[in-house]
């Protein structure tokens, strides 16, 4: 007989052998995001010289619309929020999924990804915009672990556009021991400012989206790779 399922935010309940381990090392990294103040980027040490390198993902600024209150419903499906009742979340789904990886290939384990983005109406759940003016059904941010293959994977929707900015979402990865590494990702031709401008680097966070099929929701993938530390 199968167990019963999990609920959404229901902790894990493993209490040997190696996923205990796994387990414990994640709620300890969870609470040392708690408190976890920014750190400047680009602290990482060079590899050797010689040694076979992947190009790091250009970093990207924070932005102003950091969550502030991580309590709550926070989990990895942002099209479904804790408390949200008679209405369905606006926009197109898209599972948005990739790798996070160190510049000499090795999976970065164990970290944690944070993304936060505007809501199909291009607004923030932040406390500087309007509760009225947002979409009432949309998480607006979320959060995941990366597996023993540093894949990770969100359930969001196509973010509208903010202002004069294209639509995108930010992400931010965090791990002990090494510098906090915050970018943006966006949509391949959808990816200029409004004025017309696009930094050279904007095109190394930009990705397809895959349309959706009968069932399932568009797809993009981003694979992040942080510099050695």
């Amino acid at each position: 007989m199968r167990p019963p399922p999990r609920a959404k935010n229901a902790p894990l309940t493993r209490t040997h052998g190696p996923d205990a381990t796994r387990d414990t090392t994640r709620r300890r990294i969870l609470r040392w995001l708690g408190g976890l103040p920014f750190l400047p980027l680009g602290l990482a040490a060079a590899l050797p010289a010689g040694a076979a390198t992947l190009h790091p993902t250009p970093a990207d600024d924070i932005g102003p619309f950091y969550p502030l209150d991580w309590s709550g419903d926070i989990d990895a499906d942002l099209t479904k929020l804790a408390g949200a009742t008679g209405t369905a979340v606006e926009g197109t789904p898209l599972r948005v999924s990739g790798a996070v990886r160190d510049s000499a290939g090795k999976p970065v384990a164990d970290a944690a990804v944070e993304i936060w983005q505007a809501d199909a109406r291009g607004r923030y759940r932040h406390p500087g915009v309007d509760p009225r003016t947002r979409d009432p059904a949309f998480q607006g941010f979320g959060r995941t672990m990366t597996d023993a293959q540093g894949r990770y994977s969100f359930l969001t929707i196509l973010p509208g556009s903010y202002g004069s900015r294209p639509p995108h979402i930010h992400f931010r990865v965090a791990q002990p021991g090494r510098a906090e590494f915050v970018t943006q990702m966006y949509f391949r031709g959808n990816n200029r400012e409004g004025n017309g401008y696009a930094p050279p680097e904007r095109e190394a966070l930009s990705v397809d989206v895959t349309a959706a099929k009968a069932g399932s929701p568009a797809a993009a993938t981003f694979d992040i790779v942080l510099a050695a530390r």
